[in-house]
């Protein structure tokens, strides 16, 4: 891959993947591929790739080695941070666990963005939230899939574009199942082909169960998995059913500069998770964040303090 012809000081918008499908589909939101850097410092240990969404340049990195936790993002941000120094802002985008109940109806292949909410301790998930323009933003896109009349969602054209692999799952691939939370997936069974359907919780179907709804709340992160029902019950009902959705890494990013977290919902963080849902979790989350990217005005962008200058100003350890 060709050197960007774009110095680094050029990008402004940080996209960060866990997982390196994520980053396939990270690298297909591009509407114009620039490569990779024209340097980046020795000790700098990331792999980047470089283009444009619309009128912003974006910089692209992936967590190396699938290593899902805080270390490596860590690590990742850190290095991105001294790479490109005019980062306004970050994303990081990808998949996570639903936390649904009666009140939040969390489906499978739905997005969660993070927004703030008020003060959760503990388990907070805005530390240090976007500038305001960015927030304005959401909330104008929110408002956008949500009005009465001519409502605007370019979600789906923009997953259509990725090809049938993206598309929402058939029945006889993959279903939606919630089931109660102390009934306990087969230790052997890969899928739920054979776990009891009286198990499961009833829901509504939805009229349009192909397009994902937009969830706007807390997004709780920590260093392990969740895969009990009654676990993720017991987590959500400490924080007053506040929380949307578990993720690994978003706490150390977001604890450091402005960062975004989108989630596509791949599972329940219950024993029945598995993979059956996964691409088009990646795939409504990627096309939520290139959705709203296009929303916001690059010259609101220019405005934001860069990242470095914010780290500087708070007194944080800055590596050159």
């Amino acid at each position: 891959m060709k050197a960007s012809p774009y110095p680094n000081d050029e990008y402004t918008v940080r996209w960060i993947s866990a997982l390196n499908e994520e980053l396939m589909v990270a690298m297909a939101m591009l509407d114009e591929e620039h490569g990779r850097p024209q340097s980046t410092p020795r000790d700098d240990t990331n792999a980047y790739h470089l283009g444009k969404i619309g009128e912003h340049n974006v910089a692209m990195a992936c967590l190396s080695g699938a290593q899902l936790d805080t270390g490596p993002a860590a690590i990742v941000a850190e290095n991105m941070r001294r790479t490109f120094k005019n980062i306004r802002f970050a994303f990081l985008v990808g998949i996570g666990g639903g936390v649904p109940n009666k009140k939040k109806d969390i489906r499978l292949g739905d997005v969660v963005a993070s927004y703030p909410t008020g003060p959760t301790p503990e388990l907070k998930d805005w530390f240090c939230a976007p500038p305001r323009k960015i927030l304005a933003a959401v909330d104008l896109l929110k408002a956008y899939h949500a009005r009465p009349k001519k409502p605007v969602n370019n979600m789906l054209s923009i997953v259509e574009e990725l090809g049938e692999e993206y598309a929402y799952p058939e029945e006889d691939v993959a279903l939606d199942l919630l089931y109660q939370a102390d009934y306990e997936h087969g230790p052997e069974a890969e899928a739920c082909d054979f776990c009891d359907r009286k198990a499961l919780i009833p829901r509504n179907t939805r009229k349009l169960q192909y397009r994902p709804y937009v969830h706007y709340g807390i997004i709780a992160s920590g260093n392990m998995v969740i895969k009990s029902g009654i676990e993720r019950d017991k987590i959500d009902q400490r924080y007053e059913n506040s929380i949307f959705c578990f993720e690994m890494e978003a706490a150390v990013l977001m604890n450091k500069f402005p960062c975004l977290v989108i989630r596509g919902i791949s599972d329940y963080s219950d024993s029945h998770k598995n993979d059956q849902w996964r691409k088009r979790a990646i795939a409504v989350a990627s096309a939520y964040a290139k959705e709203l990217l296009l929303l916001i005005e690059p010259s609101d962008v220019e405005l934001l303090t860069p990242i470095v200058a914010r780290v500087l100003d708070t007194g944080m350890r800055l590596h050159d």
